[in-house]
């Protein structure tokens, strides 16, 4: 029987799910830690969500239980750029290890969470487009051939913004967040203005079209990595002042500094389950409250 899906997640009765793009032009800014947190969370509360990992260093689909091993004839976003394979062909269940080995046995799965697998030749993502101009619309393909009844689309890009950057984004409405995930660190608040501008440069660029919707839209901010009782870093709190008095009208919920949140890459695993009581771990769940992700009966 098809899931009623909630009308907030269909806007204006589309029929693609509602989504979160953690878009930022800076390496290692938390856009993964701050994906997958929040994705497995949303499930974990009953949302059924898919994320797309757009990445070719593939730390969203490491981190939700796959590597180059356990890809290995299995298909991958790239795939879906090429146009070799359906959403459903190439999304796999999200989980995490809890053995050994590649059999079932060593994987616990992450119900209501699925995961669309990036692969080291997503480098030449921007490549393929340009040789084929029909592959721009690769991603507005899988949205307008979606017949499922996921509530959210989570999408993790890469540190750029290229021409596989801006075939996704360009999908994007008003409806739609893309959040950019910075750690309390001036630079990264710095990376913001440039954020801005491309949004704005892809909706000119779109500005009266009806093939795309063509309105991506900064509607949130996280900031991690702040500062705390033990940790008083000075660049963390010139951060974070920084933060609120630019951008203070959209930052969510702040999402504090700890040292355990470095285990989720070491381990492999998504942070609300590899250490659900962890400062961070408790932070991402209220930013989820606060954006209206209360647990489902």
């Amino acid at each position: 029987m098809t899931r009623v899906v909630e009308p907030r997640f269909r806007p204006k009765s589309r029929r693609w799910p509602l989504m979160y793009a953690y878009l930022v032009e800076c390496g290692g800014s938390s856009k993964t830690t701050s994906a997958t947190s929040k994705a497995v969370i949303a499930a974990e509360r009953g949302y059924p969500s898919t994320i797309f990992d757009l990445d070719s260093n593939m730390s969203t689909t490491k981190v939700l239980g796959y590597d180059e091993t356990s890809l290995k004839g299995k298909k991958t976003v790239l795939d879906l750029i090429h146009c070799t394979a359906s959403l459903d062909e190439v999304a796999l269940p999200a989980r995490y290890r809890i053995a050994d080995g590649y059999g079932d046995e060593a994987f616990q799965t992450i119900p209501n969470l699925r995961v669309v697998p990036s692969c080291a030749a997503m480098s030449s993502a921007d490549t393929a487009i340009t040789e084929d101009i029909d592959r721009y619309d690769w991603f507005a393909d899988v949205l307008r051939s979606y017949d499922g009844d996921d509530d959210m689309f989570f999408i993790d890009f890469p540190a750029g913004y290229g021409r596989m950057v801006y075939s996704v984004i360009r999908m994007l409405d008003e409806d739609d967040a893309v959040i950019p995930s910075v750690r309390a660190d001036p630079k990264d608040i710095n990376m913001i203005p440039g954020l801005i501008q491309e949004l704005e440069r892809v909706r000119e660029k779109n500005r009266g079209r009806r093939s795309v919707p063509g309105r991506p839209t900064l509607k949130h901010m996280l900031l991690t990595g702040t500062p705390t009782a033990s940790y008083k870093e000075a660049a963390a709190r010139r951060a974070t002042e920084l933060a609120e008095a630019k951008y203070g009208s959209v930052l969510l919920p702040y999402v504090r500094y700890s040292a355990d949140a470095k285990k989720l890459y070491e381990d492999a695993c998504p942070l609300p389950v590899l250490l659900p009581n962890s400062v961070p771990a408790v932070d991402y769940r209220k930013v989820m409250t606060h954006l209206g992700f209360t647990g489902r009966t």
